[in-house]
């Protein structure tokens, strides 16, 4: 059978802060650029640590297309996310092997859509599951457009509505439902969602909501009115559920919408390995970027081509 290289795929929400900052810039036309922002700084490598896990948003920048291609200038950036790991390796030394500690940088080919606000990550179990890759990339992104445009972004993994129904109508008793979602931003998901959403956020001004339904003895109730609007909202990319309950498979079991993550598949045969080679001399590095522009065009074509026929 045919290797695909899977691509994890999330989608980031903007939210303009309530209180103004005086020294907050403006967001770009096409606010999605704003992420711009914080994957790189000052046109280097952006850097920052979670959790004391050093990772790195490495060597991103915007994918001009040739002319002959649907896809508009500035739409897309690409680079890699990358975890800084520590490998342990045996140094032979006169009499004895002693142990040596060395950086091993793990990174990911990662693809941004600003116009639809999609960040697709190539699935590298080395980086992490999809939950802790989820929180890195909230954590890399957050502060440093707080910080520069006064606004909060919220990274959720993309999920596969079905799944979530298929729980439910499979399951003999359910315990507990857990619903987070972002507050209404430019995103056009689920009407009815967003529209009472926003009026608690007239309100209350939030920036998330938390909703937990329990009961104890596994008679939980989830019609599909209205608790369908969310997961239909929260499946665009706009929150996350749990679910705990007892299916076939016997004693209790929690679900989350991030063990469902869409993924977007792209064909080993057709995806162009993308890693720069080291030119031998400073002759050859033209030909070498002219051969890297023309890989990460290709790739782009083809993750622009299947978002297209699967998630739009």
């Amino acid at each position: 059978m045919p290797k695909n290289t899977e691509y994890l795929t999330f989608r980031y929400s903007i939210i303009k802060e309530s209180q103004m900052h005086m020294y907050s810039k403006e967001l770009p036309e096409v606010k999605g650029r704003v992420i711009y922002f914080a994957v790189q700084q000052n046109n280097a490598d952006r850097e920052f640590r979670r959790y004391g896990v050093d990772y790195s948003f490495i060597g991103f920048h915007f994918v001009q297309p040739a002319g002959y291609t649907e896809i508009e200038n500035d739409r897309y950036l690409i680079g890699k996310f990358a975890k800084l790991r520590h490998t342990e390796t045996g140094v032979r030394v006169p009499g004895n092997i002693v142990s040596k500690s060395q950086d091993d940088w793990v990174g990911s080919t990662t693809v941004i859509d600003t116009h639809t606000q999609h960040i697709f990550v190539e699935k590298n179990w080395k980086l992490g599951n999809t939950e802790q890759i989820e929180n890195a990339l909230n954590a890399g992104v957050s502060k440093a457009i707080l910080e520069e445009f006064n606004c909060k972004v919220f990274v959720k993994g993309q999920t596969k509505e079905n799944i979530f129904w298929n729980l439910v109508n499979e399951s003999q008793y359910i315990y507990n439902l857990e619903l987070r979602m972002v507050s209404p931003n430019i995103l056009e998901t689920n009407k009815k969602a967003r529209d009472a959403l926003e009026d608690l956020q007239n309100i209350f001004k939030q920036d998330e909501i938390d909703v937990t339904l329990k009961n104890d003895s596994g008679d939980l109730q989830i019609p599909i009115h209205p608790i369908g609007d969310y997961i239909e909202y929260i499946s665009e990319g706009e929150g996350s559920w749990k679910m705990t309950r007892k299916g076939t498979e016997g004693g209790k079991k929690t679900f989350s919408s991030l063990d469902n993550i869409k993924i977007l598949e792209i064909p080993e045969s057709e995806a162009p390995e993308i890693d720069i080679e080291i030119p031998k001399d400073e002759f050859e590095m033209e030909r070498v970027l002219a051969n890297q522009r023309e890989r990460e065009l290709s790739l782009i074509e083809l993750i622009h081509l299947r978002k297209q026929e699967f998630y739009e």
